[in-house]
């Protein structure tokens, strides 16, 4: 989306728009997502929103967006950011199972920034964590993560000391929390 169209779009979301971005992929995606955040969540969840939001991130998005995008999510609303985390955990394409695919990835360095920005945020945090745990799966499909990003990742959910607790010996979130670290030490 241009900037110039994104302005006419901005007017009627004037209250919730909060990007600072003039990058037509950033308009693309976050247009998308103002539109459809008051909406009911089946967007989401059922309507094909999380595919949609990923969709535009493989096709429209260069490294230099990837990078623009990761700064601008300091801009953006305690709610768009929730519903971001849950499309870029939840989303798919049929390009995911592809060992080379740089969009999974990018996801994860989102990711991973999220996660900053939500303990900068203090309670909201609490919901991009709650997304990733909900959506731990994904970080089966990071291919490339190294065995730093993993521990980073890992701490997040108090590994070390999930290990140690029997209570968590077969719980799906230390599987693949011990699972990502050992694929990311090879």
């Amino acid at each position: 989306m241009l900037a110039k169209d994104f302005d006419l779009f901005k007017q009627k979301y004037k209250e919730n728009c909060k990007t600072e971005s003039s990058n037509p992929a950033i308009l693309e995606l976050y247009s998308y997502i103002l539109k459809n955040e008051v909406i009911d969540s089946d967007v989401w969840i059922v309507g094909g929103g999380n595919d949609t939001v990923v969709r535009i991130l493989e096709r429209y998005f260069s490294d230099e967006d990837w990078k623009e995008l990761e700064l601008e999510l300091e801009n953006w609303t305690t709610n768009q950011l929730e519903i971001f985390t849950e499309c870029i955990v939840e989303g798919s394409t049929e390009s995911d199972s592809d060992d080379l695919n740089s969009t999974i990835m990018n996801r994860f360095y989102l990711l991973k920034k999220l996660l900053v920005i939500g303990e900068q945020r203090d309670r909201f945090r609490n919901d991009i964590f709650l997304k990733l745990i909900d959506n731990i799966e994904f970080l089966n499909k990071c291919k490339s993560i190294t065995f730093e990003e993993a521990t980073e990742v890992a701490g997040y959910f108090d590994y070390s000391e999930r290990i140690k607790d029997e209570k968590y010996k077969d719980d799906i979130t230390t599987i693949i929390l011990k699972a990502m670290i050992e694929k990311s030490g090879n």
